[in-house]
């Protein structure tokens, strides 16, 4: 019995250990508000949300049935055949680091894949670090994946679509458009 109880004991202290800090208030942000009229143009801006107010550069906000990639009423669009890089930032700080963050990512309608990597900045957006490896693939429907940037102190994060040029130019080129939706922000 004490040897079962010992078990037992240190498989739920691994399970406390193992567990990722809570996840942030008004995360996830799944941009379900404001609508999309608020945020119909490619036009760079700043966007109040749930969770605070995000750049979006080369970014709408999308809920074209069939098209868009959503849960919920809607989700980030990001532009496509761009020579430059185009972002969804944070204009505000989490002030518990970041122990991991998911992101629900989409293609838009039949778009070619592109290319995006999430980035952190530690210093207010000065200066941002790539987390993880950049994310390449066709996604015809939502894909959640999961970054683990063990940050600690005040971070804030971003979409970066790279800007690998246009598809009409140069046929071998892959840049479509990408959707962004649930964007989860977990404490250190």
């Amino acid at each position: 019995m004490k040897k079962m109880f010992l078990l037992i004991m240190l498989c739920a202290s691994n399970y406390v250990f193992a567990q990722k800090g809570n996840l942030y208030a008004n995360f996830p942000e799944q941009f379900e508000s404001p609508d999309t009229s608020a945020k119909s143009r490619y036009k760079s801006a700043k966007v109040d949300l749930k969770s605070g107010n995000w750049t979006f550069d080369d970014a709408l906000l999308g809920a074209l049935e069939n098209k868009d990639r959503f849960n919920g009423k809607q989700s980030v669009r990001m532009q496509q055949n761009k020579d430059r890089s185009v972002y969804l930032q944070m204009n505000f700080d989490l002030p518990n680091g970041a122990s991991k963050v998911e992101v629900a990512y989409g293609s838009f309608q039949k778009d070619l894949t592109c290319t995006w990597r999430l980035e952190a900045s530690m210093d207010k957006g000065k200066t941002w670090t790539q987390v993880g490896t950049d994310i390449s693939d066709l996604a015809p429907a939502l894909k959640v994946v999961t970054f683990n940037p063990d940050i600690k102190g005040k971070v804030r994060f971003r979409i970066n679509k790279l800007g690998l040029g246009s598809s009409k130019e140069d046929p071998s080129i892959k840049n479509g458009r990408l959707n962004i939706d649930d964007f989860a922000v977990y404490e250190n």
